[in-house]
């Protein structure tokens, strides 16, 4: 995702449907008080720090 590939080209890659993909994305955002990909992204190297 952070890569910007398509529902289609991740689904793809993992071997599962965009239906499936779809599904856990909306849990990982609802678990994450977030809505979208963009926010999910801008999250996860908000606080990521380069050693």
């Amino acid at each position: 995702m952070a890569r910007g590939l398509s529902t289609a080209e991740i689904a793809t890659d993992l071997f599962i449907s965009p239906h499936t993909l779809r599904g856990h994305l909306k849990a990982v955002f609802g678990k994450a008080g977030i809505s979208s990909r963009g926010e999910l992204v801008a999250r996860l190297f908000s606080s990521w720090r380069p050693r």
